[in-house]
């Protein structure tokens, strides 16, 4: 896995850690450290500039204001699922990514798994979710551009993930989707890595 995934991915790994609930509802340094990981995702390691200009813009409200990020887009050709680990081992992995839009499942042993999507540009709480046409309704927490919401086992969620063969994802800016082609041996991987049966 190149560098920058990795990171990206230890980065995510952070939110296991944090109490899944909607946006509005979690206090000011839970979003402080949802918004600090986001800015680790896309501009880590800690060293690089940018990710401190991003703190800095995104988190703490100094500097210039922030761009806005641009609609998901539809999926390229070959957009695959691949899995891998992360943070010593500890976080495992299941990941499909096109263009911007991006969909992963994480999981560390002892804990449910977690969905997050990247590459969304709307408000918080307007993410709707369509696996191969059937909405999934499931609330997400929100920070930058990442959703994040628990996969528990058993769930319509990850049921539709492990079996479906596509996903729509859709807010109010905008809408995209993902080959879920693979999905179920690449998540059942991860999920089997942390001790975890669907």
């Amino acid at each position: 896995m190149p560098r920058t995934a990795a990171v990206k991915a230890s980065a995510l790994a952070l939110a296991l850690s944090l109490p899944l609930v909607p946006a509005h509802a979690q206090g000011a340094g839970e979003q402080m450290q949802l918004c600090v990981n986001q800015c680790l995702y896309h501009f880590g390691p800690a060293s690089n500039p940018r990710y401190h200009a991003c703190v800095a813009e995104q988190c703490e409200g100094t500097g210039p204001a922030p761009q806005r990020q641009q609609p998901a887009q539809p999926p390229r050709q070959g957009a695959a699922w691949t899995t891998g680990a992360v943070d010593g081992g500890r976080t495992h992995y299941a990941r499909v990514q096109s263009g911007r839009l991006a969909l992963s499942y994480m999981c560390q042993r002892g804990s449910e798994g977690l969905i997050a999507v990247e590459g969304m540009a709307g408000s918080p709480g307007s993410l709707a979710l369509r696996i191969d046409g059937k909405r999934v309704a499931q609330p997400f927490a929100t920070s930058g551009g990442m959703r994040a919401t628990q996969a528990a086992r058993g769930s319509a969620l990850l049921a539709g993930l492990l079996g479906g063969s596509r996903v729509e994802l859709s807010d109010d800016r905008g809408r995209g989707s993902l080959p879920l082609a693979g999905s179920g041996r690449a998540i059942r991987a991860a999920m089997a890595a942390c001790g975890l049966r669907p």
